[in-house]
């Protein structure tokens, strides 16, 4: 029997009003075979920037599942913090983009700093794609109506030099006795295993940057972004 089911978003960068969606054959599949949806069951679609619709299952194919838009539910404001993370070895930008996307985040800017361990000459071109994907899967998730966007990687001064001349304010991630700043949008910038070398903290520091303290607590450097998220959303 067809029904209303709101236990996870879908996500279609062209959701507009009385549109007609065709998902891909993941989505189709999930929804129809997994989640046994069936045609008429209404469904809740985001276009990933900022607007949340209802729709409807008008075809329940396994392989090319449609879906109509209705009119839009509401819109969210985006998140008011990015996120810039040192370039980690293994799954490490993988972890992030896992757990950060389950909290508001516009964007997650790859960095290559001093001390990141991985060679300077890899091509990240693929892992990108990885990321976006999870991106998606996130939103999906934890039900946001806005994609962050995974940008292309930067070098840590290069990176700077573009959120001052945007006007974005940055807080650096360190170890730090002052209070925490006051600042409720900008960026959240993350360094590798073993951090930001002391350079690169005074560079940010001239720039205009902020420095904001993890705790006491010692985090590993995929947690760290997911904690200062949280805690400036809060």
């Amino acid at each position: 029997m067809a029904d209303a089911y709101d236990e996870s978003w879908i996500y279609h960068s062209t959701s507009k009003p009385e549109m007609l969606l065709e998902l891909d054959e993941s989505e189709s599949t999930h929804l129809v075979r997994v989640l046994r949806l069936v045609e008429g069951t209404t469904c809740t679609v985001t276009d990933g920037r900022g607007s949340v619709y209802t729709a409807q299952l008008e075809s329940a194919h396994p392989k090319r599942a449609r879906l109509r838009c209705f009119s839009e539910v509401t819109y969210f404001d985006p998140p008011r913090h990015s996120l810039a993370q040192a370039i980690l070895k293994n799954r490490g930008l993988e972890d992030v983009v896992e757990l950060c996307t389950q909290v508001p985040v516009r964007h997650i800017q790859p960095l290559w700093t001093r001390r990141v361990q991985v060679p300077r000459g890899r091509e990240l071109d693929h892992q990108i794609a990885r990321l976006r994907s999870k991106a998606i899967a996130g939103l999906q998730q934890s039900k946001q109506a806005w994609l962050c966007e995974i940008l292309p990687p930067r070098e840590w001064e290069e990176w700077l030099e573009w959120t001052g001349a945007i006007g974005e304010p940055v807080l650096v991630c360190h170890p730090t006795e002052s209070p925490a700043p006051d600042q409720r949008e900008g960026w959240i910038a993350i360094g590798p295993e073993g951090g930001f070398a002391p350079e690169e903290i005074d560079s940010a520091l001239a720039r205009g940057s902020q420095i904001l303290s993890l705790g006491q607590t010692r985090l590993r450097a995929v947690a760290a972004g997911f904690w200062a998220l949280g805690r400036r959303s809060s």
